[in-house]
């Protein structure tokens, strides 16, 4: 990925608007789906299934606008319900919902119902306890689950671990990021801004060897993952700063 100010995908356009003396930079986003601009740095609403979670569909446009038009969804709280082919036939998340002037961003995790076990993860997929119950997902199955929700952006399935492993199962967690990275990307549907995992636990240094290596991908940005996973808040600005250190354009991340 080129440290361009732009970027252009068939789900959204970016921009840069103002640089800070240091790295920071506010950009105004382009969704297909949205009315207006969204200016960022912008939080992302979440929400259960879809819908946020402290405020009912009816009351939604009543948020200040368009600041609150961009939800986290996780395509994990769909394994109970409705099967894919169901949504995918409805026409996704959009069509289901009913929220047709809203952007989605997908991550596989949450910071409440479905977090990442480490210890269950393995070469073949990442795991989750989920309210489902402890689940491997593997790229494909995730692929699966962004080709029938259709969100506009959406961030591929990493190995995210504790501060607290060691050395080695870091380093596994990165290799086994970027390889699940090739993979979803090569399995991408049509649609969709992809935004590539970085993760590295608590060492600058695999932080940085991830974001070099998901930057030489054909990404629209980067999602950092990683956090809220045992760090204090003391690493938390080395950590980021050992990533944006390696010009991507576009980031988002979760706590």
């Amino acid at each position: 990925m080129s440290s361009s100010n732009s970027i252009h995908s068939s789900a959204m356009k970016f921009a840069v608007k103002a640089w800070s003396n240091g790295r920071a930079r506010a950009g105004v986003l382009h969704l297909d789906c949205c009315p207006t601009p969204i200016d960022t740095p912008s939080l992302l609403l979440s929400t259960r299934k879809g819908l946020p979670l402290f405020i009912s569909p009816d009351l939604l446009p009543s948020l200040p606008s368009p600041d609150s038009h961009l939800l986290h969804v996780s395509p994990l709280h769909f394994l109970e319900g409705l099967s894919m082919t169901t949504i995918s036939k409805i026409g996704g998340l959009h069509q289901m919902l009913g929220l047709h002037e809203y952007g989605f961003a997908a991550v596989p995790r949450d910071s409440i119902q479905c977090l990442p076990e480490a210890n269950s993860t393995n070469k073949v997929g990442a795991s989750f306890e989920t309210p489902c119950g402890r689940l491997l997902i593997k790229p494909a199955e995730y692929m699966e689950m962004i080709s029938s929700l259709r969100p506009e952006l959406w961030a591929t399935l990493a190995d995210e671990v504790p501060a607290w492993v060691s050395d080695k199962r870091n380093k596994t967690s990165v290799d086994r990021t970027i390889k699940w990275l090739d993979e979803c990307i090569a399995l991408s549907p049509t649609g969709g801004a992809v935004f590539g995992a970085i993760v590295g636990g608590s060492s600058l240094e695999e932080r940085q060897r991830c974001a070099q290596e998901v930057a030489r991908r054909n990404v629209s940005g980067y999602w950092v993952g990683g956090f809220g996973l045992g760090e204090t808040m003391d690493e938390r600005p080395a950590l980021l700063n050992a990533v944006t250190v390696s010009n991507l354009t576009h980031i988002f991340w979760q706590k």
